[in-house]
């Protein structure tokens, strides 16, 4: 099955969930989402080839370019989806939507040689994990892991030794908190390394107690 623009929404969705309950990852991923940002299903769309890109992705299949693929799609997706309840019906739950964009983000900035180049990943995973915080569900330590991990890589892309010692401060306690409150869940152990790292980042400052 080729998954071409077909010139219509709502039978590119129909041609997307043929194959995504056939695994077909990869041609969704390959095609051009083919719609109008007010069309019923442009939404859809974008968030299935978001999660394509995604599974692709955590194949080791062309990583880079399918963790971009999904940064851009998810994202598309996720601000022109006005009815969550309606959407969640036919793709799934926003809560997985947002942990993988942010995730995405997060390692699309890691792949990044330089800071001028990391620093637009990680403003735009500052943003997703913002975003992240307000949307209902039960996925609260994954959003707080990456927004306190996004503040993090801001304070080492400007670090200095007096004002980034009171951010770090200000962030050890923010995550103190939230690590406190993923203890029971699968971000535990990302919330430990980040306050691990912050502690580490902290007293490597001259004077930062």
């Amino acid at each position: 099955m080729v998954l071409l623009a077909s010139g219509c929404a709502t039978r590119q969705l129909k041609n997307f969930k043929e194959a995504a309950a056939e695994n077909n990852w990869q041609e969704i991923a390959a095609a051009e989402v083919d719609c109008k940002a007010d069309d019923e299903s442009c939404n859809q769309l974008h968030l299935l080839k978001g999660d394509a890109c995604y599974r692709l992705a955590k194949q080791n299949t062309d990583s880079v370019k399918n963790y971009q693929c999904t940064a851009e799609q998810l994202e598309q997706g996720i601000h022109l989806t006005a009815d969550w309840t309606a959407a969640e019906a036919v793709v799934g739950k926003r809560a997985q939507y947002f942990e993988n964009w942010c995730e995405s983000l997060r390692l699309l900035r890691s792949e990044q040689t330089s800071t001028a180049a990391a620093t637009p990943y990680n403003q735009k995973l500052h943003s997703c994990a913002q975003e992240f915080l307000q949307a209902p569900g039960d996925l609260k330590p994954a959003a707080t892991f990456f927004l306190y991990n996004a503040e993090l890589a801001a304070i080492r892309f400007q670090i200095n030794d007096t004002g980034s010692c009171q951010a770090l401060k200000q962030l050890q306690q923010n995550e103190s908190q939230a690590a406190t409150q993923a203890a029971q869940s699968r971000y535990a152990d990302y919330h430990r390394r980040l306050l691990n790292d912050i502690a580490g980042i902290k007293a490597s400052l001259p004077g930062c107690p």
